[in-house]
Protein backbone atom coordinates (compact mmCIF):
# COMPACT_ATOMS: atom_id res chain seq x y z
CA UNK A 1 0.00 0.00 0.00
CA UNK A 2 1.47 3.66 -0.80
CA UNK A 3 -0.14 6.89 0.78
CA UNK A 4 -0.46 10.36 -0.10
CA UNK A 5 -1.67 13.22 1.02
CA UNK A 6 -2.36 16.37 -1.02
CA UNK A 7 -3.38 19.75 -0.07
CA UNK A 8 -5.60 21.93 -2.45
CA UNK A 9 -6.25 25.41 -2.50
CA UNK A 10 -9.46 27.22 -2.30
CA UNK A 11 -10.45 29.84 -5.27
CA UNK A 12 -12.22 32.59 -6.62
CA UNK A 13 -13.78 32.49 -9.88
CA UNK A 14 -15.55 35.00 -12.40
CA UNK A 15 -13.15 38.10 -11.06
CA UNK A 16 -16.59 40.20 -12.16
CA UNK A 17 -15.07 40.75 -15.11
CA UNK A 18 -15.14 36.81 -16.57
CA UNK A 19 -17.68 35.10 -15.59
CA UNK A 20 -16.52 31.42 -16.12
CA UNK A 21 -13.46 32.63 -17.81
CA UNK A 22 -11.08 34.00 -14.94
CA UNK A 23 -10.18 32.32 -11.86
CA UNK A 24 -7.28 32.78 -9.04
CA UNK A 25 -6.10 29.97 -6.34
CA UNK A 26 -5.67 31.67 -2.78
CA UNK A 27 -3.17 31.27 -0.26
CA UNK A 28 -5.83 30.30 2.03
CA UNK A 29 -7.75 28.50 3.07
CA UNK A 30 -7.04 24.93 1.78
CA UNK A 31 -8.43 21.83 1.76
CA UNK A 32 -6.61 18.22 2.73
CA UNK A 33 -7.23 14.43 1.19
CA UNK A 34 -5.22 11.14 1.79
CA UNK A 35 -4.86 8.72 -1.05
CA UNK A 36 -3.88 5.32 -0.66
CA UNK A 37 -3.54 2.22 -2.98
CA UNK A 38 -5.30 -1.24 -2.99
CA UNK A 39 -4.56 -4.12 -4.71
CA UNK A 40 -7.79 -4.03 -7.57
CA UNK A 41 -9.64 -1.28 -9.04
CA UNK A 42 -12.31 1.37 -8.08
CA UNK A 43 -12.37 4.00 -5.71
CA UNK A 44 -13.76 3.79 -2.00
CA UNK A 45 -14.49 6.93 0.05
CA UNK A 46 -13.91 7.53 4.02
CA UNK A 47 -15.65 11.05 5.35
CA UNK A 48 -15.75 12.29 8.14
CA UNK A 49 -18.11 11.51 10.84
CA UNK A 50 -20.46 14.42 10.43
CA UNK A 51 -19.90 14.56 6.36
CA UNK A 52 -23.07 15.10 4.47
CA UNK A 53 -21.63 13.92 1.08
CA UNK A 54 -22.44 11.10 -1.28
CA UNK A 55 -20.40 7.93 -0.06
CA UNK A 56 -20.89 6.34 -3.41
CA UNK A 57 -17.96 7.15 -5.47
CA UNK A 58 -19.39 8.16 -8.84
CA UNK A 59 -21.67 10.60 -7.08
CA UNK A 60 -18.87 11.95 -5.45
CA UNK A 61 -16.88 15.27 -6.65
CA UNK A 62 -13.83 13.43 -5.57
CA UNK A 63 -14.79 10.06 -6.01
CA UNK A 64 -15.92 10.95 -10.11
CA UNK A 65 -12.19 12.69 -10.58
CA UNK A 66 -10.25 9.76 -9.51
CA UNK A 67 -12.18 7.15 -11.45
CA UNK A 68 -11.76 9.34 -14.37
CA UNK A 69 -8.15 9.84 -13.85
CA UNK A 70 -7.64 5.69 -13.43
CA UNK A 71 -9.36 5.22 -16.54
CA UNK A 72 -6.70 7.16 -18.00
CA UNK A 73 -4.16 5.24 -16.56
CA UNK A 74 -5.46 1.84 -17.30
CA UNK A 75 -6.90 1.36 -14.00
CA UNK A 76 -3.52 0.14 -12.35
CA UNK A 77 -4.58 -0.17 -8.78
CA UNK A 78 -7.78 0.90 -6.96
CA UNK A 79 -7.75 4.01 -4.60
CA UNK A 80 -8.93 4.95 -0.93
CA UNK A 81 -9.96 8.24 -0.42
CA UNK A 82 -9.85 9.96 2.67
CA UNK A 83 -11.79 13.58 2.69
CA UNK A 84 -11.25 16.33 5.08
CA UNK A 85 -13.32 19.68 3.71
CA UNK A 86 -12.03 22.47 4.91
CA UNK A 87 -13.82 24.18 2.25
CA UNK A 88 -17.70 24.22 2.61
CA UNK A 89 -19.61 23.28 -0.17
CA UNK A 90 -21.42 25.75 -1.53
CA UNK A 91 -19.31 28.63 0.22
CA UNK A 92 -18.18 30.02 -3.33
CA UNK A 93 -14.27 29.34 -2.91
CA UNK A 94 -14.13 26.42 -5.42
CA UNK A 95 -14.48 23.21 -2.51
CA UNK A 96 -15.92 21.35 -5.57
CA UNK A 97 -12.70 22.22 -7.52
CA UNK A 98 -10.15 21.93 -4.84
CA UNK A 99 -12.12 18.36 -3.72
CA UNK A 100 -11.73 17.16 -7.39
CA UNK A 101 -8.29 18.96 -8.07
CA UNK A 102 -7.13 16.93 -5.00
CA UNK A 103 -8.06 13.76 -6.05
CA UNK A 104 -6.65 13.74 -9.09
CA UNK A 105 -3.30 14.72 -8.56
CA UNK A 106 -3.26 12.29 -5.87
CA UNK A 107 -4.06 9.43 -8.06
CA UNK A 108 -1.25 10.85 -10.34
CA UNK A 109 1.72 11.21 -7.41
CA UNK A 110 0.47 7.45 -6.61
CA UNK A 111 0.63 6.02 -10.67
CA UNK A 112 4.41 7.79 -10.62
CA UNK A 113 5.32 5.58 -7.99
CA UNK A 114 4.95 2.79 -11.19
CA UNK A 115 6.08 5.28 -13.48
CA UNK A 116 2.67 6.40 -15.03
CA UNK A 117 1.49 9.92 -15.04
CA UNK A 118 -1.42 12.20 -16.61
CA UNK A 119 -0.87 15.11 -19.12
CA UNK A 120 -2.04 18.30 -17.73
CA UNK A 121 -4.78 18.20 -20.49
CA UNK A 122 -6.24 14.74 -19.03
CA UNK A 123 -5.63 15.76 -15.31
CA UNK A 124 -7.89 19.02 -16.25
CA UNK A 125 -10.49 16.74 -17.93
CA UNK A 126 -10.38 14.43 -15.05
CA UNK A 127 -10.80 17.16 -12.68
CA UNK A 128 -13.95 18.50 -14.97
CA UNK A 129 -15.35 14.94 -14.50
CA UNK A 130 -15.58 15.78 -11.00
CA UNK A 131 -17.03 19.35 -11.08
CA UNK A 132 -19.73 18.18 -13.30
CA UNK A 133 -21.17 16.43 -10.41
CA UNK A 134 -21.55 19.46 -8.33
CA UNK A 135 -22.18 21.92 -10.52
CA UNK A 136 -24.18 20.46 -14.06
CA UNK A 137 -21.35 21.82 -16.23
CA UNK A 138 -17.84 21.94 -17.31
CA UNK A 139 -16.43 24.85 -16.68
CA UNK A 140 -12.77 25.57 -15.53
CA UNK A 141 -12.93 28.77 -13.71
CA UNK A 142 -12.02 27.13 -10.50
CA UNK A 143 -10.39 23.98 -11.96
CA UNK A 144 -7.42 25.65 -13.67
CA UNK A 145 -6.54 27.94 -10.79
CA UNK A 146 -6.54 24.91 -7.82
CA UNK A 147 -4.54 22.65 -9.97
CA UNK A 148 -1.98 24.67 -11.88
CA UNK A 149 -2.18 28.09 -9.24
CA UNK A 150 -2.09 31.48 -10.24
CA UNK A 151 -4.60 33.76 -11.96
CA UNK A 152 -5.72 31.69 -14.86
CA UNK A 153 -7.64 32.69 -18.08
CA UNK A 154 -10.09 29.81 -19.85
CA UNK A 155 -10.72 30.63 -23.89
CA UNK A 156 -13.23 29.01 -25.32
CA UNK A 157 -11.44 25.94 -26.13
CA UNK A 158 -10.86 25.20 -22.64
CA UNK A 159 -7.34 25.74 -22.34
CA UNK A 160 -6.24 27.50 -19.37
CA UNK A 161 -3.75 30.34 -19.80
CA UNK A 162 -1.58 32.03 -16.76
CA UNK A 163 -1.80 35.90 -16.22
CA UNK A 164 0.50 37.67 -14.74
CA UNK A 165 -0.68 38.86 -11.28
CA UNK A 166 0.18 42.67 -10.47
CA UNK A 167 2.38 43.16 -7.58
CA UNK A 168 0.82 44.12 -4.18
CA UNK A 169 -2.52 42.20 -4.52
CA UNK A 170 -4.03 41.35 -1.23
CA UNK A 171 -7.56 39.74 -1.03
CA UNK A 172 -9.90 39.81 2.02
CA UNK A 173 -12.70 36.59 1.31
CA UNK A 174 -15.62 37.02 3.55
CA UNK A 175 -17.73 33.76 4.41
CA UNK A 176 -20.96 34.15 5.20
CA UNK A 177 -22.24 30.99 6.87
CA UNK A 178 -25.03 30.45 4.56
CA UNK A 179 -25.12 28.21 1.54
CA UNK A 180 -25.97 29.01 -1.94
CA UNK A 181 -25.63 26.37 -4.10
CA UNK A 182 -24.11 27.05 -7.58
CA UNK A 183 -27.29 25.63 -9.68
CA UNK A 184 -29.14 28.32 -7.85
CA UNK A 185 -27.12 30.89 -8.50
CA UNK A 186 -26.95 30.12 -12.06
CA UNK A 187 -30.58 30.29 -12.10
CA UNK A 188 -31.38 33.26 -11.28
CA UNK A 189 -29.15 34.61 -14.33
CA UNK A 190 -30.95 35.87 -17.55
CA UNK A 191 -30.06 34.20 -21.13
CA UNK A 192 -29.89 37.45 -22.83
CA UNK A 193 -28.32 41.11 -22.04
CA UNK A 194 -28.23 44.00 -23.54
CA UNK A 195 -25.94 44.63 -26.00
CA UNK A 196 -24.08 47.40 -24.69
CA UNK A 197 -23.62 45.62 -21.59
CA UNK A 198 -21.73 43.09 -23.56
CA UNK A 199 -19.52 45.66 -25.25
CA UNK A 200 -18.73 47.56 -21.84
CA UNK A 201 -17.65 43.78 -20.41
CA UNK A 202 -15.80 42.93 -23.33
CA UNK A 203 -13.96 46.13 -23.05
CA UNK A 204 -13.10 45.67 -19.49
CA UNK A 205 -11.93 42.35 -19.83
CA UNK A 206 -9.25 43.82 -22.18
CA UNK A 207 -8.32 46.60 -19.60
CA UNK A 208 -7.76 44.23 -16.77
CA UNK A 209 -5.51 41.68 -18.81
CA UNK A 210 -3.78 44.89 -20.31
CA UNK A 211 -3.20 45.85 -16.46
CA UNK A 212 -1.83 42.53 -15.39
CA UNK A 213 0.96 42.52 -18.29
CA UNK A 214 1.88 46.61 -17.18
CA UNK A 215 2.01 45.31 -13.17
CA UNK A 216 -0.99 48.14 -12.53
CA UNK A 217 -2.80 47.04 -9.57
CA UNK A 218 -4.82 50.40 -10.04
CA UNK A 219 -6.10 49.43 -13.20
CA UNK A 220 -6.57 45.61 -12.34
CA UNK A 221 -8.98 46.74 -9.55
CA UNK A 222 -10.77 49.65 -12.09
CA UNK A 223 -11.46 46.92 -14.50
CA UNK A 224 -13.42 44.60 -12.23
CA UNK A 225 -16.72 45.73 -13.54
CA UNK A 226 -19.96 42.80 -12.97
CA UNK A 227 -22.24 44.20 -15.11
CA UNK A 228 -23.93 40.48 -16.54
CA UNK A 229 -23.82 38.78 -13.17
CA UNK A 230 -23.47 40.31 -10.32
CA UNK A 231 -26.35 42.77 -10.25
CA UNK A 232 -28.68 39.64 -10.59
CA UNK A 233 -26.93 37.84 -7.46
CA UNK A 234 -26.16 40.53 -5.05
CA UNK A 235 -29.83 40.00 -3.53
CA UNK A 236 -28.47 35.79 -2.78
CA UNK A 237 -25.73 37.29 -0.65
CA UNK A 238 -26.59 38.63 3.19
CA UNK A 239 -25.97 42.24 3.45
CA UNK A 240 -23.93 42.35 0.28
CA UNK A 241 -24.60 46.31 0.19
CA UNK A 242 -23.61 47.11 3.65
CA UNK A 243 -20.61 45.00 3.16
CA UNK A 244 -19.59 46.71 0.29
CA UNK A 245 -19.76 49.98 1.60
CA UNK A 246 -17.68 49.05 5.11
CA UNK A 247 -15.26 47.69 2.50
CA UNK A 248 -14.31 50.52 0.36
CA UNK A 249 -14.42 53.01 3.29
CA UNK A 250 -11.75 50.65 5.14
CA UNK A 251 -9.82 51.11 2.08
CA UNK A 252 -11.00 48.46 -0.79
CA UNK A 253 -9.77 49.20 -4.25
CA UNK A 254 -12.76 46.97 -5.62
CA UNK A 255 -14.52 43.88 -5.02
CA UNK A 256 -17.39 41.43 -5.63
CA UNK A 257 -18.78 37.68 -5.95
CA UNK A 258 -16.52 34.98 -5.53
CA UNK A 259 -18.21 31.88 -7.57
CA UNK A 260 -21.36 31.78 -7.17
CA UNK A 261 -21.38 33.09 -3.43
CA UNK A 262 -22.10 33.29 -0.78
CA UNK A 263 -18.43 34.76 -0.62
CA UNK A 264 -17.20 38.01 -1.74
CA UNK A 265 -14.13 38.88 -2.39
CA UNK A 266 -12.49 42.86 -1.21
CA UNK A 267 -8.87 43.99 -2.96
CA UNK A 268 -6.37 45.43 -0.80
CA UNK A 269 -3.06 47.05 -1.88
CA UNK A 270 -0.96 45.41 1.31
CA UNK A 271 -1.63 43.15 3.81
CA UNK A 272 -2.16 46.42 7.14
CA UNK A 273 -4.91 47.14 4.05
CA UNK A 274 -6.90 43.55 4.12
CA UNK A 275 -6.55 43.37 8.09
CA UNK A 276 -8.49 46.67 7.99
CA UNK A 277 -11.06 45.34 5.58
CA UNK A 278 -11.41 42.30 7.42
CA UNK A 279 -12.49 43.68 10.21
CA UNK A 280 -14.60 45.78 8.96
CA UNK A 281 -16.56 43.30 7.58
CA UNK A 282 -16.66 41.29 10.90
CA UNK A 283 -18.35 44.45 11.90
CA UNK A 284 -21.23 44.47 9.60
CA UNK A 285 -21.64 40.41 9.72
CA UNK A 286 -21.75 40.70 13.42
CA UNK A 287 -24.39 43.72 13.62
CA UNK A 288 -26.45 41.36 11.08
CA UNK A 289 -26.11 38.03 13.14
CA UNK A 290 -24.19 36.40 10.55
CA UNK A 291 -21.60 33.63 11.24
CA UNK A 292 -18.88 34.22 8.64
CA UNK A 293 -15.08 33.24 7.86
CA UNK A 294 -12.79 35.76 7.02
CA UNK A 295 -9.64 35.29 5.31
CA UNK A 296 -6.64 37.54 4.66
CA UNK A 297 -4.96 36.23 1.42
CA UNK A 298 -3.10 36.20 -1.71
CA UNK A 299 -2.68 34.92 -5.02
CA UNK A 300 -0.92 31.36 -4.62
CA UNK A 301 1.19 30.13 -7.83
CA UNK A 302 1.16 26.94 -6.50
CA UNK A 303 -2.17 24.21 -7.05
CA UNK A 304 -2.45 21.11 -5.61
CA UNK A 305 0.64 19.35 -4.54
CA UNK A 306 1.16 16.41 -2.52
CA UNK A 307 3.02 17.27 1.11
Amino acid sequence: MNQVEIIAPATVANLNVGFDVLGLALSAPSERMVLRTFEGNGVRLILEANSNLPLEAELNVAGKAAISALHKLGDPFGVEIEIYKSIMPGSGIGSSAASAVAAVVGVCELAKLIDKDLSETDRLESALDGEQIASGSRHADNIAPALFGGLRLIDPDGISRKLPVPEGLHLVVLHPQVVIKTAESRAVLPSRVLLQDAIDATAWMGRFVQSCYTNDLEGFSQSLKDLLVGPHRKPLLPAFDKCEQAAMNAGALTGGISGSGPSSFWVANSKENAVLISKALQGVMTSESVACHIHVSTVSNIGAHAV
